[in-house]
Parts: C-alpha cells; sequence; structure tokens
C-alpha cells in the first residue's frame, strides 16, 4: 500500500495529466484522470477544478458546476476556478450566483477582463445596469484592444439610452474585429431612417465590405448581417435590395439550433375551449385582489414596447419588461392527473387561481417607490382568461396593429431569441389569423372594458389622447412624463430599443406598402380583408 505522501504525488501526477488531456482536447480522458486523483486524494483542488472544466466541455453543466463549487471551497482565492464556476453558474440559470462567483474571481484578480464582461452581463441580467456599465467598462480598460468588452459596453449603453456612447462603442468594435456581425447589427438598429452622415456611410461601406467579402461564412453571422443591410437598404430607399436580404438571412436563421417554438398556433383554439363562460362564471371573484400588475400583450412588433415606455414614465409604475415569470408558472403548473396547461384549466379551483396568482405577484422584481409594475410578454395574450381569474385587479392592454405591418416587422426583425414563425412570411400570417381568433374569443367572454385595446396607428397618430387614456386604464392620475416617455432612463432590452429613444413617429404606419410586390405568401394566409385591402 503506497505512503500517503506517495498518495499525495500519485494524485497531483493525475490531476496534472488531467490538466495536459483537456488543454489537448480530450475531455473524457481528462475525467478520467482527474476522478482518478480524487479517488487517491476526495479534496484534491486542482483535480476537482479540471474534473469541473471536462464536464463542462462535455455538457454536463450541473455537475461541472458542483464539482468547481467544491474546488472553490478548497482554494476560494482562485480566480480562475471562481471564473469557471460563474459559467457553469450561468449553464444552471444561476445567474446570482454567477455575479457571486466573478466578484470573487475579481477579489482574487482585478485586472481578469473576461470576469468583468461577464460579471457585466449577469449584472445586465439582473436588471443592475449602471453596474453593469461600470464591469463593462473595467474590462475596456484593461483590455482596450478587445471587440467583445467594447459591444458589451455598447448593449448596456444602449439598454439605458446613452445612444451616441453605444454607437461609438460599436463602431470601435468593428474596427477591432470586422467580423463581429453583432456589433453592425446593432448600429445598423440606431440608425434614423434617412441618416446620410458621414459616421453612417461609412458604416453602410464597412457592411457591405464584409458581406461582398471572404468573412461572415458562419451562418448565424451572415444572417445577422443581412438583417443589419436589409435595414440600411430600407432606409436608403431600396426595399427590393432591403427584402432579398430578408429573405436569405431567415432561411439562415431558421436552420440555426436556439430557434424556439412560440406557443403553438393549434393550441390558441385550445386555449379559447378552455376558457370557457362557464368556467369563468363559475370561478367569479377568484384569485388575488392586486393591481399590482399591467399585463401589456399582443402580437411582437405590435407596439408593446411604445405602449409600456409611455406608461413606465408615470412615477408610479416601474417598467419590467418582457418577464418571462408568468409563462414559467403554467408551464410548471400541473393538474391532479398530471395535465398540462391548457388541459388543466376546466379543473380549476378558486384555491388554485389563488394560490397562481400569488405566485406571479411573489415572482415580480422589485421596484423601489413604484406602485404598479408593466409585464409586456407579448404571448401573455394566451393567457387572459387565467390572468383576469388568478388577478382581476390587473390592468390588461391589447396592443393591436395592421397585421400586414406586424408580419413585415417580424420578418424584419432579428429577434435575441429567434420565434419560430417569424422567419417565414405565411407562417407568420397563419399564427396572426389564430391569434386573432383567440383574442376575438377574450373579447367575447371577458366582462366590458376589462382589456383596452390601444390600435398602434391611432396611437401614433395622436399620442396625448391615448396616454391618457392608457393611464386611466391603468387607475393612475395622469402625469405630463408620460408625453417625454423618449426621455425615460429605464433600460430597454427589446428589437425596439433605439426607437422608443425618439419623440413618437408614424413613418412605421403602412410599411409593409414599400414591399407589397414580394408580400403575397403574408397577404394569402391572412386572407380577407388583408390581402385585398390596398386602398
Amino acid at each position: 500500500m503506497p505512503s500517503a505522501e506517495s498518495q499525495v504525488e500519485l494524485a497531483q501526477g493525475q490531476a496534472l495529466l488531467a490538466s495536459a488531456r483537456r488543454k489537448a482536447g480530450q475531455f473524457p480522458e481528462a475525467e478520467r484522470a482527474a476522478r482518478a486523483a480524487l479517488a487517491l486524494e476526495p479534496g484534491h483542488a486542482l483535480a476537482l477544478y479540471e474534473l469541473g472544466l471536462a464536464l463542462h466541455e462535455q455538457g454536463a453543466i450541473a455537475q461541472a458546476a458542483a464539482a468547481l463549487e467544491a474546488a472553490c471551497a478548497r482554494r476560494p482565492i482562485w480566480a480562475e476556478a471562481q471564473y469557471a464556476r460563474g459559467v457553469a453558474l450561468f449553464g444552471v440559470a444561476d445567474v446570482a450566483g454567477a455575479v457571486s462567483a466573478f466578484r470573487q474571481a475579481l477579489e482574487a484578480n482585478p485586472r481578469y477582463p473576461a470576469a468583468h464582461v461577464n460579471l457585466g452581463i449577469g449584472l445586465q441580467r439582473l436588471g443592475l445596469f449602471e453596474e453593469a456599465d461600470a464591469a463593462f467598462a473595467a474590462a475596456v480598460a484593461l483590455s482596450p484592444g478587445s471587440a467583445e468588452a467594447h459591444y458589451n459596453l455598447g448593449v448596456v449603453r444602449q439598454d439605458l439610452g446613452r445612444m451616441d456612447a453605444a454607437a461609438a462603442c460599436f463602431r470601435r468594435a468593428i474596427v477591432l474585429d470586422p467580423d463581429h456581425a453583432e456589433a453592425h447589427f446593432s448600429l445598423s438598429r440606431q440608425a434614423p431612417p434617412d441618416d446620410r452622415s458621414p459616421p453612417a456611410e461609412a458604416d453602410f461601406a464597412r457592411l457591405r465590405r464584409q458581406l461582398d467579402g471572404s468573412g461572415a461564412q458562419d451562418p448565424r453571422a451572415r444572417s445577422t448581417l443581412l438583417f443589419a443591410l436589409a435595414k440600411r437598404l430600407e432606409d436608403r430607399g431600396d426595399p427590393d435590395g432591403a427584402f432579398a436580404c430578408l429573405e436569405e438571412a431567415n432561411r439562415l436563421g431558421r436552420a440555426l439550433p436556439d430557434v424556439r417554438p412560440a406557443r403553438p398556433a393549434g393550441q390558441l383554439a385550445e386555449i379559447a375551449r378552455a376558457f370557457d363562460r362557464p368556467l369563468l362564471a363559475r370561478l367569479a371573484g377568484a384569485g388575488v385582489e392586486s393591481r399590482r400588475p399591467i399585463f401589456i400583450v399582443g402580437m411582437p412588433r405590435s407596439g408593446t414596447t411604445l405602449v409600456e415606455q409611455i406608461i413606465s414614465a408615470h412615477p408610479q409604475v416601474a417598467g419590467a419588461g418582457e418577464l418571462p415569470n408568468l409563462g414559467h408558472i403554467v408551464q410548471q403548473a400541473r393538474g391532479a392527473d398530471g395535465a398540462v396547461f391548457p388541459d388543466w384549466a376546466q379543473a380549476l379551483t378558486a384555491q388554485d387561481c389563488t394560490t397562481l396568482g400569488r405566485a406571479y405577484l411573489e415572482s415580480l422584481p422589485p421596484a423601489a417607490g413604484a406602485v404598479h409594475v408593466t409585464d409586456k410578454a407579448n404571448f401573455n395574450f394566451a393567457l387572459l382568461g387565467l390572468i383576469h381569474l388568478c388577478l382581476p385587479g390587473a390592468a390588461i392592454i391589447h396592443c393591436q396593429r395592421d397585421p400586414r405591418d406586424v408580419g413585415l416587422s417580424c420578418f424584419a426583425a432579428r429577434f435575441n431569441e429567434g420565434i419560430g414563425f417569424t422567419y417565414d412570411l405565411q407562417e407568420v400570417g397563419r399564427y396572426w389569423r389564430a391569434y386573432h381568433a383567440l383574442m376575438d374569443h377574450w373579447r367575447a367572454v371577458l366582462p366590458p372594458g376589462r382589456i383596452l385595446e390601444a390600435p398602434y396607428e391611432a396611437l401614433v397618430e395622436d399620442i396625448e389622447t391615448w396616454a391618457r387614456r392608457l393611464v386611466a386604464h391603468c387607475g393612475l392620475e395622469w402625469d405630463d412624463a408620460c408625453l417625454r416617455f423618449y426621455e425615460s432612463g429605464r433600460p430597454v432590452l427589446t428589437a425596439s430599443a433605439a426607437q422608443v429613444r425618439r419623440p413618437i413617429y408614424g413613418s412605421s404606419v403602412g410599411r409593409w406598402r414599400r414591399f407589397a410586390a414580394h408580400l403575397g405568401p403574408l397577404l394569402d394566409a391572412l386572407g380577407e380583408p388583408w390581402a385585398t385591402d390596398f386602398a
């Protein structure tokens, strides 16, 4: 039997072998060597670290996080291990834990640019945008040649409405890395429609060179660049060229592995059947009586961001953006027989409504000083019957827009998380019809006045009348700040982030007409009257 001293040496040797195997890309072999080291010395810090990295590379993220947690418990002042732990915690959606790990990495090594960048990303996800700005700025100061650091600093400054500073960061990222597709895309979204200034012309030329050159062959990067070029070409009065870019961008984007489906169109009809008049009558008066949430719903690109900006400019309202909370609660809920939504709806009890309502209220982010919190998760339009039952005091605003403009805007938008139906015009049209039918159902079965309909075209034509109507529907006294929504410093994280930083404009009304020659599949899918109404 080897001596205790020789066991320590053997464990160290296996840990070093694990490191060598990992660096050579031999991850299963690295895992075996690390486990051999731990069999000899269970608390070997380097072996735990190497095991965590090897597991992470093989996709076993939760196990990797546990191994790295153990490594850091053995050696807390270890920047690389804390950093790796933070990355693994991101992978298991523990953002707060990841932020803590990155902070500890920086305590061990304050001059660690990647830790500053990831700390900034975590702080953004937690809604701590000013702190995220400071983290990204620290990364830029330590690594001024990092395009990624400049890009991330630009993103958080765009979120905060500091558009000129954001544009400067995006341009610097492109100079450092001409292949940085996300920086090109973000810069294109910031440009006003008729901008022909020297900086804008230089941005356009760089973008064209990148697409025409040998770079950007990666499908994701090329799709992103094509979305950017489509925006630039449309701004320059070339809808045909813009549409050709959109077709290729969507073809490439649809094939990417992380495209997420929306709630299936077929399920929308099932929801209408489940939430019928008898159910709503049986559970009348159930739920939690709270006016705190304000739900803003509608198809993507229907004006939800604009409506939220107007309402959240009120001093008693905090804008929370697109919260996934209600969707997650509904997905996790199960009926007594294991049924999933909407199959469990008919078996709902008053107590169930109270439980679901409380779960949602408890999930809302803190909003210091605000009485109300907005939730503009578009697809909550599918849950309006449940919202009515569980949160009968919550305000509901439905954003409407000409479906031809909605369809084109969905096709022209590169969503951060791809939405399956938006990559095909015919699918957009079919989905819109299913959504429209469900909204007709809610209007028929919910009490009159329960939903405020907010037509985008009317809103941009008479902003003050509609702003007052929106505020009143939320049970609030009027405040003139709601007309200066574009001055708000509130972070905006959607595809409309740049647009809502400018005063109201109507150029997007009837945008589809510029592309009418290309929209046959959309118009056919929408059917009457949209397919023939060209007035």
